[in-house]
């Protein structure tokens, strides 16, 4: 989703083939609409038309580049959104030129099309955006929250959440020795592919359990593909990237088990599911 509220702005889908050597632009969530304008590049051409061909695969094949502005005889690829600049000779605003998709949608640079971005940032009610619902199979839900845990003040859990107001968490709870577990299930039907997640973790605590991911297909018994264990520290952490293949059967799964004292809430915070593999992978 890329902010639509300045002027000039054109699609400039399909002016460039791209190469496989292209990557997906970043979500919009992580340009926010007033960051300040940071020059990529400058070029200087005689006609329109050939600073589009220099611009439009540059600002294409450069991750950090969520747009360009066009003026009399040059060309900038940017990233930010503001100020929109003025031409030095004419005095007339530049010409913004951006990639614009739905929203929860961005452009891939590889198809040349807007593909959905799943991601959870636990910031509506309802969820809206998130492609996670509590399971009705397990034994324990998870817990919306800002600010503090309610165990914060036995050295547990975040202070906060890691973007915005509001994460998940498992409160940790004095019980016996049985470990409940809370699950939240993706709800969509993906495509046959791999897929990237992301997301941050906190686990600070002496008595930290295990955050598990896991995929599911049908009635199949869970599989798992990560797992953390134990005292992280008191920071939020990242996952950067874990591939998952999903096809329209198979469910992601996120557990995280209740610590058997007050010691160990586990919380999470901006879960994404990009419908490619991790940047790097084999």
């Amino acid at each position: 989703m890329f902010c639509t509220v300045l002027v000039f702005l054109t699609l400039f889908v399909r002016t460039t083939l791209c190469s496989s050597s292209c990557v997906q632009f970043e979500f919009a969530q992580e340009v926010s609409p007033t960051e300040s304008i940071q020059v990529l590049s400058n070029f200087s051409a005689a006609s329109r038309t050939e600073l589009f061909g220099i611009c439009v695969p540059r600002c294409m094949k450069d991750l950090r580049c969520n747009a360009f502005d066009i003026c009399n005889g040059e060309c900038r690829t940017i990233r930010g959104w503001l100020p929109v600049y003025t031409d030095s000779v004419s005095g007339d605003m530049c010409e913004r030129h951006q990639i614009d998709c739905d929203a929860g949608y961005y452009y891939d640079r590889q198809t040349e099309r807007c593909v959905r971005h799943y991601f959870c940032d636990f910031e509506l009610v309802p969820e809206t955006t998130c492609f996670l619902l509590e399971s009705k199979t397990d034994n324990l839900d998870w817990t919306r929250k800002s600010g503090l845990t309610a165990n914060y003040y036995y050295n547990t859990g975040p202070s906060s959440a890691k973007f915005g107001s509001y994460y998940k968490y498992i409160q940790s709870a004095y019980s016996s020795s049985y470990v409940y577990r809370g699950t939240l299930e993706s709800i969509e039907h993906f495509d046959d592919k791999i897929y990237c997640l992301s997301l941050y973790y906190h686990m600070y605590g002496s008595n930290i359990k295990s955050l598990i991911i896991s995929t599911q297909n049908g009635t199949d018994a869970p599989v798992n593909h990560w797992t953390m264990t134990g005292n992280q520290g008191n920071a939020w952490n990242r996952l950067l990237g874990l591939n998952l293949r999903l096809d329209p059967q198979t469910k992601v799964l996120i557990t995280g088990e209740q610590a058997t004292n007050y010691r160990g809430d586990i919380a999470i915070d901006f879960v994404e599911l990009w419908p490619y593999a991790c940047p790097g992978s084999a």
